[in-house]
């Protein structure tokens, strides 16, 4: 007897998990058939049953169970939060190289990527709002995608939200996801939106340490540290990196910024020199340092036209001519501009004023013309001159 009671216990249990992979099956035809309360009550049994919990095609199936519904019925929260959540319980069971991991991913992009679509669209349109709300939905699927995140992000300051805008942005810093954009953003919202001088320090300084090539982020902790009336530091920092690193034209780049912000143009005229004397095809350098002389020469221009006309007689044009004698040294610089970064519109737009001032038409025209191109969405051509 007690043979046999084992017997009937041993077929008891097959007979359950023959009944609640049955529950699978069944789950699955209801699905098909377009059943889907029948379907979701059936697989929720399965999911609960020791016999069937732990197999990822229950989990998988009622993963697309959820889906089906959400497809249906319309969006909820808990409808793809119960559809993520059983694709989560896949890709924990199995490996990548599993059947049901391909599948499951592929439910998961059709579900992720039709959130993105849907708010791509609705940013297209200008609704932000919408926009935000339909990358919120696909967050709920991928919590730690950057792409919903980013585009949030973007969204939310469209409408001027910087508080969303900075929990995405700050979201992506957390998720390891860092561009210059992103850093340039934040510190613009806690600069001038929030006025957290000292927050936007600490982020510039971040952004200098994951990208120490950018002269913006090297810029923008110059400004900060003026503003924030710590010059001394400012000058430290940079002659500090000099004497370690005395042939880094970068260096001498921020000195020279440094020293324009603080209006000494002798000592930034210096600086930018070294900077060029370096490298010759710094662009930002070789930029400023004729912008140097460019704005000696409108001063002086400026201060010639609102002579009255007997001062004019008398000293305009010894004035006009010093600062021809100014746009011709700052000429050659704008030109290497010009040839390091031929499409740069406010080179060639400077340059353009430049000439004509100087009294070469056709190189005015010239450079008319490829501005004219660039502004127009063409690409200028290059070199004509």
């Amino acid at each position: 007897m007690k043979r046999i009671a084992l017997v009937f216990a041993f077929f008891l249990a097959i007979g359950q998990v023959f009944a609640q992979n049955s529950n699978v099956r069944k789950a699955d035809r209801a699905l098909e058939s377009g059943d889907l309360q029948e379907a979701k009550t059936l697989i929720n049994e399965a999911v609960e049953h020791e016999k069937t919990m732990n197999d990822p095609k229950t989990w998988y199936t009622r993963g697309t169970i959820y889906q089906a519904i959400l497809n249906t019925e319309g969006y909820s929260d808990e409808l793809v939060k119960k559809a993520s959540e059983s694709y989560d319980k896949v890709f924990e069971m199995v490996d990548e190289g599993d059947k049901y991991f391909t599948l499951t991913d592929l439910k998961i992009q059709e579900l992720w990527g039709g959130f993105i679509n849907e708010g791509s669209t609705a940013y297209s349109d200008q609704n932000y709002e919408e926009a935000v709300t339909a990358f919120e939905k696909a967050l709920l699927v991928l919590p730690e995608d950057t792409t919903a995140n980013l585009y949030a992000g973007v969204a939310s300051q469209q409408m001027q939200n910087n508080e969303d805008a900075l929990k995405y942005y700050y979201r992506l810093l957390d998720l390891d996801y860092h561009s210059e954009d992103i850093y340039g953003s934040i510190i613009s919202i806690e600069r001038y939106a929030n006025k957290d001088l000292e927050k936007a320090l600490e982020i510039t300084r971040m952004a200098k340490e994951k990208f120490p090539d950018s002269d913006t982020f090297q810029k923008s902790e110059i400004n900060l540290l003026i503003e924030t009336k710590q010059v001394d530091v400012a000058k430290d920092r940079i002659n500090d990196a000099i004497a370690k690193e005395p042939d880094n034209a970068n260096l001498y780049f921020n000195l020279g910024y440094l020293y324009e912000q603080l209006e000494e143009p002798t000592k930034a005229e210096e600086a930018y020199l070294k900077a060029i004397e370096l490298d010759p095809d710094y662009l930002d350098a070789n930029f400023n340092y004729a912008v140097y002389y460019y704005n000696k020469a409108a001063d002086l221009l400026a201060k010639a036209r609102d002579m009255d006309l007997q001062t004019y007689k008398k000293e305009g044009k010894k004035v006009e001519k010093e600062a021809l004698g100014y746009l011709e040294k700052s000429k050659p610089y704008f030109e290497k501009a010009l040839e390091i970064s031929p499409n740069e519109l406010a080179v060639i737009e400077t340059l353009q004023t430049v000439y004509a001032q100087l009294g070469e038409n056709k190189k005015a025209e010239e450079m008319m013309k490829k501005a004219d191109e660039l502004n127009a969405g063409g690409k200028a051509k290059t070199g004509d001159q």
